[in-house]
């Protein structure tokens, strides 16, 4: 049985902003695609993953400081070594600017599908180890032959 779908949530900080507005860059918001594509491909195969590309990007919705987010990766396709994933931004709340509340959000009815595209990944071959139901990765690393201390350099 293979996972065929990721979840990451995120609330936006300022320090994830690039200007005075607080508006989250289009780069920003795909550092935390690329963090649910590998968490899709580790509880897949085992393995991190190489991005060969994206493809079909649409931007629907600005991201702001503040708004709570969801990203969503779809397995699509496995092939031999490559993985096509679908991906979904959907804004789940926002800061209530109207609010003297700190932390005051507006919750929407339906998740707010901000932007989606397609993804392309490679897991090599020698790299495969199966599906991780648990989540937990099997160790990959062989065992090291024991040796003298003194011969390590540091």
């Amino acid at each position: 049985m293979t996972r065929t779908v990721s979840y990451l949530s995120y609330n936006m900080t300022t320090s994830d902003a690039s200007d005075k507005d607080g508006r989250i860059p289009v780069g920003r918001q795909f550092d935390f695609i690329g963090d649910v594509e590998t968490e899709q491909m580790i509880l897949n195969d085992g393995d991190e993953s190489l991005c060969l590309g994206y493809h079909d990007v649409e931007i629907y919705e600005d991201v702001y400081v503040g708004d709570m987010m969801e990203y969503k990766a779809t397995m699509t396709h496995i092939g031999n070594t490559s993985r096509d994933c679908l991906i979904e931004v959907f804004k789940l709340a926002s800061r209530d600017k109207n609010s003297d509340k700190p932390g005051a959000m507006i919750w929407y009815d339906e998740p707010v599908l901000c932007s989606k595209g397609n993804v392309r990944l490679v897991v090599k071959k020698h790299l495969q180890r199966g599906e991780q139901p648990d989540g937990l990765v099997k160790d990959p690393w062989f065992e090291l032959e024991d040796f003298p201390e003194d011969d390590v350099e540091f």
